[in-house]
């Protein structure tokens, strides 16, 4: 039986209609963003309907993907993403280092803040089709809450071991003997705080400090190993290889000192959340003396009952977390501006307030945007005392640093200092030099929006020397800082008085649900 070419081109045609309609099909009810990527990184014509709800836009036909992230994404994550496409397109099967398996992007909002969210990129060869070189299938899955919940298991899993290295160092040492550690480390700790803040000029002097620090930190890690508190133990073990690298240097200087700030930061976190959660251990309840009510080890001293211990780990949890971090913050926000005070040789007051009140999610971005408000208050706004006697301001200059929760459940870190304040007319004189905008465009703006161009990449009124590391960097980073978070960033100066700045952060996923609930 002969198939006549009408019929054999008709049933041909059946099975293209029908294999488009199952693709249109799958690509218009899958969840999973889907879409073929060629041989010369350009997204085919044909992608799936969610890849607009993933992406916030209509359009992808012949877009590279580093075009379709690069709004997205940071500058640093789009190179990643530049060097895996560039291996993937060279390679036969996908490369074994996969950055955007898990990848946070950014997503506009219509008030120009954003929405933050995690995405898996999964990349599947498919055969070529004629001359056209070897394409990929990429599957783009929404991973945010499986994310969120690996890292509430991580934190968890981190709680749950602190707990444990602290319940064993009481079972083991015994009452007293962990009570003496903690007194112990606590004097430790208020000591490097007191050596790192001591004035300080040439090398020896610099040196006499880092001995001296070295020498607190050393205890504390011993101690901590004696106790077997791993944690507190790796944390010491950081801090004093910072101080060893120091000291292996032949000359030394403020500036040196700087990065520290965050070493002591991650000691002092592990050491005030075992600090905080042993005290509320034994705190009594309902006029009970909890210490008289504990079981003795058999020299006499008293323990934590370990089953009523586990039992309100939970309760303490989240109270004992915000405590120790909360501290932690302000101590290492107190030790930067002490450090560059020296540097500069200003003496700096700073006031913190709220930093107990700042959720997880916002803890970093505080951090970060703090620490460059105060080094460019203390480097920039803050006059030196003879100027600020000239100008009959008390000789110390202050910092006010305070974060809060507004009714809408939103959040806002307010930062001020009574120094100098901005020129305007300098601001745009230095613009103009540093090639960040025109004459004639700056000639166009107001004081307000002249100010603000201190935020632009490269602005600065320093120039660097050699050796120094760059400068210009501070405001640019604050400005990328709050924009990653969702947020927005405000900026007033009164000229020889003060600066201020408002940031402005998003409610939380978190905090609408239980609005809504």
């Amino acid at each position: 039986m002969f198939i006549s070419v009408k019929r054999h081109e008709r049933e041909k045609q059946e099975l293209i209609d029908s294999s488009k309609r199952l693709t249109d099909a799958i690509l218009g009810t899958s969840a999973i963003g889907l879409f073929l990527l060629n041989a010369k990184d350009r997204i085919q014509p044909q992608v799936s309907k969610s890849m607009g709800t993933l992406f916030r836009r209509d359009a992808f036909e012949e877009m590279s993907l580093e075009k379709l992230l690069a709004p997205l994404v940071n500058a640093k994550t789009l190179t990643l993403v530049r060097a895996f496409v560039t291996k993937l397109l060279a390679s036969p099967s996908p490369p074994e280092n996969n950055p955007l398996e898990s990848l946070e992007v950014r997503l506009p909002k219509g008030d120009g803040t954003f929405d933050t969210a995690q995405y898996g990129f999964h990349f599947t060869a498919v055969d070529a089709v004629a001359d056209e070189g070897r394409s990929w299938l990429v599957r783009v899955t929404d991973i945010t809450a499986r994310v969120q919940q690996q890292r509430e298991l991580e934190d968890l899993r981190a709680s749950l071991e602190a707990h444990a290295e602290i319940l064993c160092a009481v079972l083991q040492a015994g009452g007293a003997r962990f009570g003496s550690f903690l007194q112990k480390t606590d004097t430790s700790m208020k000591t490097i705080n007191a050596v790192l803040k001591k004035p300080a000029r040439e090398t020896e002097a610099f040196r006499s400090k880092l001995e001296e620090t070295l020498t607190e930190v050393d205890r504390v890690r011993r101690e901590a190993a004696a106790l077997k508190l791993a944690g507190l133990e790796a944390a010491a073990r950081d801090f004093e290889d910072a101080l060893q690298d120091l000291r292996n240097r032949d000359n030394l200087s403020g500036g040196d000192f700087l990065p520290l700030a965050v070493k002591l930061d991650q000691l002092y976190v592990k050491f005030a959340l075992i600090r905080t959660i042993s005290q509320k251990s034994s705190t009594p309840r309902h006029g009970e003396n909890a210490m008289s009510d504990a079981p003795m080890t058999a020299n006499g001293t008293q323990i934590i009952e370990a089953p009523k211990f586990i039992a309100e780990i939970e309760q303490r949890e989240q109270a004992a977390r915000r405590v120790a971090q909360a501290g932690s913050l302000e101590n290492t926000l107190q030790t930067l501006t002490d450090l560059v005070a020296q540097e500069h040789k200003k003496t700096v007051a700073l006031e913190c307030s709220g930093l107990d009140l700042v959720p997880a999610r916002y803890q970093a971005t505080i951090k970060n945007v703090s620490i460059q408000l105060i080094r460019n208050a203390v480097m920039h706004g803050i006059e030196t005392p003879d100027e600020r006697q000239a100008a009959d301001k008390p000789v110390h200059g202050t910092l006010q640093l305070e974060f809060r929760c507004l009714p809408d459940l939103s959040y806002e870190l307010l930062f001020e200092d009574d120094g100098r304040g901005l020129d305007p007319e300098k601001v745009r004189a230095t613009a103009i030099a540093k090639g960040l905008v025109t004459e004639e465009a700056a000639s166009r703006l107001r004081d307000r929006q002249l100010i603000k161009l201190i935020f632009k990449s490269g602005y600065t009124t320093l120039q660097s020397e050699s050796g120094e590391a760059p400068h210009g960097a501070g405001m640019s980073l604050v400005r990328r800082y709050v924009h990653e978070a969702g947020g927005r960033i405000a900026l007033a100066s009164l000229l020889g008085h003060e600066t201020r700045f408002k940031v402005a952060l998003p409610m939380l996923e978190a905090d609408a649900a239980s609005q809504v609930a």
